[in-house]
């Protein structure tokens, strides 16, 4: 899990859907990065992201950043019914206007919102029409930390973990739920404890899909104006839902 940062820098307002993409229900997809490896040689990696994932530790952090990659072209390309290698992606840092990391956008597909995430051995990704967020979580040795939770949670929040069965779990459900609100704008890294997932109707005018592995292994959350679909299954060749997991929008 990463360390909560500082303020971030005001998010700029995305694109919204245009009508052909309008009626699509947003999807996202979680897989094991072992799962999505093979398929890196049917898309094409743009040079920012070959050189990326060059500078890496070859191993478990560049195979994770490569599976993420490739997934959220999968995602969207399940989508909008066409190839990955159709799909160009490109990256934007509102913060510093690097061009090799921050948001992930479509070139050529505006109205289209990408997210994606990776975790150890785990990626995710999410592609809708208009902003999407993702985010996915390795739970499987997940150990609660109250100095952590008490700068990332709201007070109610808060309660409600340590009250829990099982704080751990409870945290990183409200983590990943953050995570994705941050992807999409609608908080940052250095104000989550101003967010209150306790609270009804938080966030006002979006939904937020929970998704837990089989095993409880994997923990994963996304966000859009309409409640995404969630795919964890195995099989990235069908178009259909293998395994739901556990969905609660």
């Amino acid at each position: 899990m990463r360390p909560p940062a500082g303020p971030a820098m005001p998010v700029k307002a995305l694109p919204g859907p245009d009508a052909h993409h309008r009626s699509r229900t947003p999807l996202a997809m979680v897989r094991r990065t072992a799962d999505v490896l093979p398929l890196l040689d049917s898309v094409t990696l743009a040079p920012y992201e070959r050189d990326r994932a060059a500078r890496l530790p070859a191993g478990e952090r560049r195979a994770d950043y490569l599976a993420a990659h490739v997934l959220v072209r999968v995602c969207a390309a399940r989508l909008l019914d066409v190839p990955p290698a159709a799909l160009m992606l490109g990256q934007l840092c509102e913060e510093c206007g690097g061009e090799d990391h921050g948001r992930p956008f479509l070139r050529d597909r505006p109205g289209v919102g990408v997210s994606l995430s990776h975790a150890r051995g785990a990626v995710a990704a999410a592609a809708g029409p208009g902003p999407v967020g993702v985010d996915v979580e390795d739970a499987s040795a997940a150990v609660f930390d109250p100095r952590v939770a008490a700068r990332v949670l709201a007070p109610a929040e808060l309660a409600a973990v340590r009250a829990g069965p099982d704080p751990a779990h409870s945290f990183l459900r409200l983590w990943v739920r953050k995570e994705a609100l941050v992807k999409v704008g609608l908080a940052t890294l250095g104000g989550l404890r101003g967010v209150d997932l306790t609270a009804p109707g938080t966030p006002a005018g979006w939904r937020i899909a929970d998704w837990s592995s089989p095993d409880g292994g994997l923990i994963a959350a996304a966000v859009a104006h309409t409640t995404p679909a969630v795919d964890g299954g195995t099989d990235l060749s069908s178009s259909r839902f293998a395994y739901s997991g556990e969905q609660h929008a």
